[in-house]
C-alpha cells in the first residue's frame, strides 16, 4: 500500500466528511454539498460522490443502471466479486485479516428489489482487528440509517446519515467475510461479501 497511496486518500476525503458535518440525514434522494459539510445521502450516494471526485477512471468502472444516478451497493458487491487475479483499477480482497484502511467493502440482498436497498456499501477506516471467537471488529465510514458500535452518530449529534462506527464480521476457514452485526442489539447476518481496493491504472 505504500506504493498505492489512492485507498488512504480516498479514506482521508471520507473521514474529513465526517469530521466536518454541519447537515446529514440517510436519504435516497442525494442532497451533498461537501464544502458546506451537508450529506443527505444513502449509503452508495456517499462512497460514490467520494470516489468520483478523487478517483473518477475508477469510479466509471463499477457498473450501474441506467435507471439509478449512481451504482447501488450490489453493483458494487457484484464487480468486486467478479475480480480476478490482477485487473486494471481495482484488486479484490479475499481475506477480511487483508483488508486495509480506504478499502471499499460491499454486501447485497439476494434479491433486487424495485424501491428496495439492495445491500450496503462502505469505506473501511482502519485494518479489520481479530477478536474473541475469532469475531472482526472495523471502523467504517458510511451513510446508515442506525448507528454502528462505537458510533459518531447518536442522539447528541446526527440519528443518521454520514458517520463513522464499527461493524463486526464473522469469517469461515478460509478468513473470508460471511456475516456481519450492523449496531448493538442486532443479529448478525450472513449475507454475500465482498472487498475491493482502487490500484493504479495500466497505461
Amino acid at each position: 500500500m505504500a506504493n498505492n497511496p489512492l485507498p488512504g486518500q480516498l479514506a482521508a476525503q471520507a473521514e474529513l466528511a465526517v469530521n466536518t458535518l454541519t447537515q446529514t440525514d440517510y436519504q435516497y434522494t442525494e442532497r451533498i454539498d461537501a464544502a458546506a459539510g451537508i450529506w443527505d445521502c444513502d449509503c452508495n450516494a456517499f462512497v460514490g460522490f467520494v470516489l468520483e471526485e478523487l478517483a473518477p477512471s475508477h469510479y466509471k468502472l463499477i457498473p450501474s443502471e441506467t435507471t439509478q444516478p449512481r451504482p447501488r451497493a450490489f453493483e458494487y458487491y457484484d464487480y468486486f466479486a467478479s475480480r480476478t487475479g490482477t485487473t486494471s483499477g481495482w484488486h479484490r480482497i479475499n481475506l477480511l485479516a487483508d483488508a486495509r484502511r480506504g478499502d471499499i467493502l460491499a454486501w447485497r440482498f439476494p434479491a433486487v428489489e424495485v424501491g428496495h436497498d439492495t445491500g450496503h456499501v462502505v469505506y473501511l477506516a482502519e485494518t479489520p482487528v481479530a477478536g474473541d471467537g475469532g469475531v472482526f471488529s472495523v471502523r467504517v465510514y458510511d451513510s446508515a440509517n442506525q448507528p454502528h458500535f462505537d458510533d459518531t452518530r447518536g442522539p447528541d449529534t446526527f440519528a443518521s446519515g454520514v458517520g463513522s462506527g464499527i461493524l463486526k464480521f464473522r469469517v469461515n476457514a478460509a478468513g473470508q467475510p460471511t456475516a456481519f452485526q450492523f449496531g448493538p442489539g442486532e443479529a448478525f447476518v450472513a449475507l454475500a461479501i465482498a472487498i475491493g481496493r482502487a490500484e493504479p491504472l495500466s497505461s
